[in-house]
């Protein structure tokens, strides 16, 4: 990784464009619970209340609905929803390894 640490802000863009690929797949069977990303790998609490909004819901149109229903500091909810996720596909991962940086100390967040 060629920084030491993030932005708080640069976490949740990173994270948003996860969470959108992961809306876009997960509940059409293209992706399945082994490629997501563990909740606890979201660093902001926007990335993990999308993230619970998507997983928890029965369906795509469910978990689009409880979406639109949250208030995310930071996080512009039209857009999330209207926005493709199709070319994030590298971001679960990145979500994963910037986890495992930050819980090693391999990264800090400025600011924490």
């Amino acid at each position: 990784m060629p920084r030491d640490s993030l932005k708080p802000i640069d976490i949740l863009r990173h994270e948003l464009k996860a969470l959108r690929f992961i809306l876009d797949n997960f509940h059409s069977g293209k992706l399945g619970a082994e490629g997501l990303p563990p909740r606890e790998d979201f660093q902001s609490p926007q990335g993990r209340a999308l993230y619970d909004s998507i997983v928890k819901a029965a369906d795509r149109k469910s978990a689009e609905h409880a979406i639109a229903e949250l208030e995310l500091d930071d996080v512009d909810i039209d857009s999330f929803l209207h926005l493709s996720g199709e070319h994030y596909y590298t971001y679960p991962t990145l979500v994963r390894e910037r986890a495992a940086a930050v819980r090693t100390g391999k990264l800090t967040v400025e600011g924490t």
